[in-house]
């Protein structure tokens, strides 16, 4: 069996927010490009280990790189799906307790993230053009999804 390589419709994230208290949210992230969901406790959590998954993977591939005269820098290989990565029926089914999000990462140039954010239950689809810009998208619908909870008390 070959393996699968990353690409944009296998390769999106699925955040599962489980918790929210006060301003910090936790939960899952699911994907095709994950063996078993990943947690977060929080947002910088999330963000870090995002980063990590998608320099490991290499995808997409960073506009830069670090550049060495030695052997000290590993090489990157292509991106493709772990060899016992989720279902993407499990990854569809996925659903945080609190709120889910929809990422995907288009791009990765000038050391930040492009992409797309959607809110599953909101029905909001948002372009962001920097990581921060993401975190700022999601702090907002998270904070619209607590307005709306609250409302219905």
């Amino acid at each position: 069996m070959s393996a699968t390589k990353i690409d944009h419709q296998n390769g999106t994230l699925h955040i599962c927010v489980d918790r929210l208290d006060g301003n910090r949210a936790s939960g899952r992230v699911v994907s095709r490009r994950l063996a078993a969901p990943m947690s977060f406790p929080d947002l910088g959590s999330l963000l870090l280990q995002l980063e990590l998954l998608l320099e490991r993977q290499n995808f997409p591939q960073a506009f830069q790189r670090m550049r060495s005269f030695t052997d000290e820098v590993p090489p990157h290989p292509a991106g493709l799906l772990p060899e016992n990565a989720m279902t993407a029926e499990e990854v569809a089914a996925a659903r945080g307790e609190r709120a889910t999000f929809v990422l995907r990462i288009l791009t990765r140039q000038n050391a930040t993230w492009q992409g797309i954010l959607e809110w599953v239950e909101g029905g909001r689809r948002d372009r962001f053009s920097s990581d921060l810009e993401f975190l700022k998208l999601l702090e907002r619908d998270l904070r619209q999804s607590v307005d709306k909870e609250e409302q219905k008390r």
